[in-house]
């Protein structure tokens, strides 16, 4: 597999870019955030570290990234490409289980999130006068 290197502060892809791969982090610490809050200011989603693996939607959808990617420090990454994938389907189905509990832990924090929202708005909504909004 083949080994990139990132500098601190470097962009390893932006939110709304075309994704083709995923990465492992092999040395370093990667910020991935997403879209701005009230002050516009990034939102961070999560600081990952050594074996972490980011950027897996892309890998297995090749939609646009949902979230921006920046090395915090010098960062050795590995590229995991869909050849890569799928080498792994066919051949080594069992070392696919990182992966399936990263996309596990994300749906289910996406799932905390949204329920959080919903709660959220329905505060709302019951906290406004009749006949408001």
């Amino acid at each position: 597999m083949k080994k990139v290197n990132y500098k601190k502060f470097d962009l390893i892809f932006t939110e709304g870019m075309q994704g083709d791969c995923a990465y492992m982090i092999d040395k370093g610490r990667i910020a991935i955030v997403s879209g701005k809050d009230i002050n516009d200011k990034h939102k961070a989603l999560a600081i990952l570290h050594k074996n972490a693996i980011f950027g897996e939607m892309a890998l297995i959808d090749e939609e646009v990234r949902s979230a921006t990617a920046f090395a915090l420090e010098n960062c050795t990454l590995t590229v995991i490409t869909p050849k890569t994938l799928h080498y792994l389907i066919e051949n080594e189905p069992l070392s696919l289980s990182p992966l399936l509990e990263v996309l596990s832990q994300r749906l289910r924090q996406t799932t905390r999130i949204l329920k959080d929202e919903m709660k959220t708005r329905r505060r709302r909504e019951l906290a406004m006068p009749a006949g408001k909004g």
